[in-house]
């Protein structure tokens, strides 16, 4: 007998339903021939009396709380800092913790699998590419034995710890399938590419998915394809219908991270067509989870699915479910539509004169929705593109080169557009854009020589005025009103005739303010800002006032003879 000096404190219930303190003692383990087995023996410290002895059972519950034991060890685990969680980890990893699961998970004890599941779950969070490693070494090491059972002329069933797991979630017998929803997550997990790694020497990508397809997949497919033999399903009942929508949204997530294998699953094995056997279904979720694997798989607009869809006639079940629903406006209506919606707006060619050429008599009435029609008008836009090559060359060519022009000419003009000041534009004046200006040379040439000749017809008068204004002896105004149009703003001050001495306005002229006797007299000055467009006030007075606004600059203006006329 084996002792191995474990020290524990012994308690044992009496007839009044009362825990009794026997002392404590060693606890060891060893074979007694009076109780023909294994058996848990405790000696006293104090004398070496046997306090305990019982024989171990493997059917009793010493299993049972060992592994829910393990169980809230793990729990506890997510309150131990990261370095502690990940050491605890490590731990049970190196113990051979996943070997034991698969072990546990083949019991036929519903409460032990249930807290293996945990487990379990624990680990694929913790750290899932452990556990991806671990079920390809397995698969690595059943092949070799399977092929020296080959070899032998021996047949061997390959038990995967993953294909454990998928069978207990295809027979949860739980009518809410709680344990095969959670089991569900644990696989979508384990096959998400977004949590694999990637190295320089290998690609766990590769290298899992490769695993998953040849050795999981038709465990996963499984009920799938044994419900669908027929053109309805074989069992149509709530737990089975739950099911079925648990594989089939595990199969969709894979339709959109898996490119290349599920794609060549799908295609060898006609998955689509058994898939769309369940639009028949009773159960209107189970209809819509295959209604919406078909649109994911459309979704990737690729053509082998596209051919594929077409060479089965797979359009077949989705328009018979759409007249079946009738004019009811519900979810199976609405998600038919959209599907064929996105067809059109996708301009995808191949499904829109499939759908046209060989369904258009069954939805050419339904007129609540433009989709079908429009789809009719795309289809007929793509014969007469076929019939008119030379026409469809010819719109694509006015399409790129109506509007097209050098895109130096452009940036001329982008130019010329943002140099062109705002102020610049009378009022009433349009905006034109600089696109609407390329004209030829004939049409812009002629409004530019009439407007240079008002212009200098303009000059030519102000000249004429100022001329008269000095030889007259009258005193010109402080400022003077230019009407030039040259390109930057100028505040034109007293002309240099002016300022001569014995001229009008000059510091010695009579009419000056600093002459003798000159009276001081308030004359409004008044500036203007000369622009390319035109003529621009400085000051935008409001509209009552504009008028005696206008009233008085004139005034102003005026010489002093004038003024005195008017005054009378």
């Amino acid at each position: 007998m084996t002792d191995t000096r474990r020290r524990v404190k012994v308690y044992t219930l009496n007839e009044d339903r009362q825990w009794d303190d026997r002392g404590t003692g060693h606890v060891s383990s060893g074979y007694v021939e009076r109780l023909k087995g294994m058996s848990l023996l405790v000696r006293a410290e104090s004398d070496g009396s046997l306090l305990l002895e019982s024989k171990i059972n493997p059917n009793t519950a010493y299993q049972k709380q060992q592994v829910n034991f393990l169980k809230e060890f793990c729990a506890f685990s997510q309150t131990l800092q990261p370095q502690n969680r990940d050491a605890f980890f490590k731990t049970l990893s190196n113990m051979g913790i996943l070997p034991a699961l698969e072990v546990i998970l083949g019991m036929d004890d519903t409460q032990v699998r249930s807290a293996a599941t945990d487990i379990f779950s624990y680990l694929v969070e913790y750290n899932p590419s452990m556990v991806r490693e671990f079920v390809m070494q397995e698969a690595q090491q059943n092949d070799d034995v399977s092929k020296k059972l080959t070899e032998q002329k021996i047949t061997s069933k390959d038990i995967l710890l993953i294909n454990l797991i998928i069978e207990h979630m295809i027979c949860d017998t739980d009518p809410e399938l709680g344990g095969a929803v959670q089991l569900m997550g644990l696989l979508r997990t384990l096959v998400d590419p977004e949590n694999m790694l990637a190295t320089a020497n290998k690609t766990e990508k590769t290298e899992f998915l490769g695993f998953f397809y040849k050795h999981c997949m038709h465990v996963l497919t499984a009920p799938l394809l044994a419900n669908t033999t027929e053109d309805k399903p074989s069992k149509d009942d709530f737990q089975t219908a739950q099911l079925l929508a648990l594989v089939l949204e595990l199969l969709t997530f894979c339709v959109e991270h898996h490119t290349y294998h599920i794609k060549n699953y799908i295609i060898n094995k006609d998955i689509l067509r058994r898939v769309l056997v369940l639009m028949a279904s009773k159960h209107a979720f189970l209809a819509l989870c295959a209604l919406r694997f078909k649109r994911k798989i459309i979704g990737l607009k690729d053509e082998f699915y596209n051919r594929y869809i077409m060479k089965s006639f797979l359009f077949e079940p989705v328009v018979k479910a759409f007249l079946n629903n009738g004019s009811r406006y519900n979810l199976m209506n609405s998600a038919i539509i959209e599907m064929f919606e996105f067809i059109r707006v996708e301009d995808i060619k191949s499904l829109t004169a499939h759908v046209i050429e060989n369904y258009w008599k069954a939805l050419e009435d339904v007129d609540y929705v433009q989709t079908f029609k429009g789809l009719k008008l795309r289809f007929e836009q793509q014969r007469e593109r076929q019939d008119n090559p030379k026409l469809d060359s010819m719109r694509s060519i006015l399409r790129n080169h109506r509007y097209r022009r050098d895109a130096r000419t452009l940036e001329d003009e982008e130019e010329m557009w943002f140099n062109t000041d705002e102020d610049d534009m009378e009022d009433g004046e349009a905006v034109v854009s600089p696109s609407d200006k390329t004209k030829n040379d004939d049409d812009i040439m002629d409004p530019i020589s009439k407007f240079m000749e008002r212009k200098k017809l303009k000059e030519s008068e102000e000249k004429e005025v100022l001329l008269k204004t000095n030889l007259s002896g009258r005193q010109s105004p402080s400022f003077k009103l230019s009407l030039s149009s040259g390109t930057k703003t100028n505040l034109t001050s007293q002309s240099s005739a002016t300022n001569l001495p014995g001229s009008p306005g000059s510091p010695g002229s009579p009419g000056s303010p600093g002459s003798p006797g000159s009276v001081p007299k308030n004359t409004s000055q008044t500036a203007a800002i000369t622009t390319k467009g035109g003529l621009v006030g400085l000051v935008d007075y409001p509209d009552d006032d504009e008028d005696d606004d206008e009233d008085e600059d004139k005034e102003d203006t005026l010489p002093l003879s004038k003024k005195a006329k008017f005054d009378s």
